[in-house]
């Protein structure tokens, strides 16, 4: 076998194959002798149809099948010989396929890129830090008496945040929508669950009452979207007026905080009486959570007070920790310059294309991904090629102790964290998955290490938000300029013709895999 690799432009690559018609004939005159051993044709036993008789009916067929296997397996070992980092599916062209003549053939594909790793420390890396303030307590419990809010119906017209059931219709030239009429919706008012126009309807009004509105409706049709003028039309069936519950014993205990707390306070005996008492008086007129000095704070909400700030604590842990990541992978993107292979983009963009269009309920065709959306995509691949060069050149695998204490953490949640323990250990996806997670984390680990840190102050209410950092627009990661005029070329961002094979790979979710 003979293989030439010519580089056409970028990563694109044209490998030429000539397979000796030795081989080929060697392997055609096998195949021809199994069919003859399995064949049965009128007028003759099976397994003794003549092997002429065989070529005659079926070797047309055959030579198809076998140099179609040929192709297969003399470009697959021709890759590996090559050492050649393929990446989508490659476009084959037949040259020679003639009896008796050498087979010849071209693909062509793209490779992965060569990637030249930015010295770590030479990476500024921004990190959030908070503090859980009482007022950050007092949003968070005041959030978590409304999450456990009671409805009570009243008779008085609508206001905002009560909650109402109405009947609902949008037509357009007096005739209802598509899709645009609703039996007993239920909404809070001002709290965005609607349209702002059918919000701003409903207040004010009482139950019986009906009520029309102007709207704008968004409609969809095989030429694009347009938005047309409707007429909205709502009916009141109840009012429900909000009754947040009172901070007491029975509030406490429904969110975990009750008599085992206060097991476990008193679990020291009398040691936890004398720190108590050594403060003296100091304690019985501690300040609440709105600083007033004399004011007591009573022991189950204290000790309800403390819970909430140790889930507080916990979460924002985790937040700070993805906060420092997404930091951590957009420094690496910016920091290395490289050509993205049209396959990997492509592929990208197309799942995130199916994504919105499952958001928005349209056809995938009809979705057409902002400029800001695309590029994010293409930030996303680069990000991956760039910790798969990193992974593969610290040699990063994942630490057995670390994923073990992942699992750990994740089935101390079930009532029988042992069946769900074997079933994730049993399930190759499923630990993969934690794996995954795992590497990610010691990536971070591994350039935070090497990285300079700068630590920015940052409200808890942003970092658990996710918007405690936002990256700097004049610090977008750098596009080769390859890629732009690929993509000018091809008419920017469009999905491939072709659903492009992904990398394989034990962990190929992460960092792409390996060809």
């Amino acid at each position: 076998m003979h293989v030439s690799v010519e580089t056409t432009s970028g990563l694109n690559r044209k490998m030429t194959i000539t397979v000796p018609s030795a081989d080929f004939e060697g392997r055609l005159a096998d195949r021809l002798k199994s069919t003859a051993s399995k064949v049965s044709l009128p007028g003759f036993r099976r397994g003794k149809v003549p092997l002429k008789e065989v070529e005659r009916r079926f070797g047309p067929s055959l030579r198809r099948e076998v140099a179609s296997e040929v192709v297969q397996s003399s470009f697959e070992d021709a890759v590996r010989e090559r050492e050649l980092a393929m990446v989508g599916v490659p476009s084959v062209e037949l040259l020679n396929v003639e009896p008796g003549d050498d087979i010849k053939f071209t693909a062509t594909f793209e490779v992965l890129p060569e990637i030249e790793l930015a010295d770590l420390s030479t990476l500024k890396v921004r990190k959030p830090v908070a503090e859980i303030g009482e007022s950050d307590i007092d949003d968070m419990v005041e959030s978590l008496r409304k999450q456990r809010v009671e409805w009570d119906p009243v008779d008085r017209p609508v206001a905002d945040e009560d909650r109402v059931v109405v009947d609902y219709a949008v037509k357009i030239d007096g005739e209802v929508a598509e899709g645009g009429e609703r039996k007993d919706l239920t909404f809070v008012v001002g709290a965005g669950e609607v349209a702002d126009e059918l919000n701003a309807a409903v207040v004010g009004m009482s139950v019986g009452e009906t009520r029309a509105f102007p709207i704008s409706v968004h409609r969809h049709h095989e030429g694009g979207h347009e938005d047309v003028d409707g007429v909205g039309e709502v009916v009141m069936n109840r009012v429900e007026a909000p009754s947040i519950p009172e901070l007491d014993e029975a509030f406490f205990a429904a969110l975990g905080v009750g008599d085992e707390d206060d097991a476990a306070a008193d679990s020291d005996g009398d040691e936890d009486d004398a720190a108590a008492d050594s403060d003296g008086d100091e304690d019985d007129a501690a300040p609440d959570s709105d600083g007033d000095e004399g004011e007591a704070i009573p022991l189950g909400l204290s000790r309800f007070r403390d819970s909430v700030r140790e889930r507080m604590a916990a979460d924002l842990e985790v937040a700070a920790r993805n906060e420092t990541k997404r930091q951590v992978m957009a420094v690496l993107a910016r920091a290395h310059v490289f050509q993205i292979p049209r396959a990997l983009l492509d592929e990208e963009l197309e799942q995130e294309q199916e994504r919105a269009a499952r958001y928005m309920g349209v056809p995938a065709n009809e979705v057409n991904l902002p400029e800001p959306i695309a590029k994010q995509v293409e930030d996303r691949v680069r990000t991956r090629l760039v910790v798969r060069e990193i992974v593969n050149a610290e040699s990063l695998t994942p630490d057995d102790e670390r994923v073990r204490a992942r699992i750990d953490e994740l089935v101390a949640a079930y009532e029988k964290p042992e069946d769900v323990r074997n079933w994730i250990y049993a399930d190759e996806e499923q630990l993969q998955r934690i794996e995954l997670g795992v590497l990610e984390d010691q990536l971070v680990d591994h350039v935070l290490a090497q990285a300079a840190v700068e630590d920015v102050p940052a409200s808890y209410k942003d970092v658990v938000t996710g918007r405690s950092i936002p990256l700097p627009a004049e610090e977008d990661p750098p596009t080769a300029v390859a890629d732009h005029d690929h993509a000018h070329e091809t008419g920017g961002h469009a999905p491939a013709a072709k659903k492009p094979r992904g990398l394989g790979g034990r962990l190929r979710r992460l960092i792409g895999g390996k060809p």
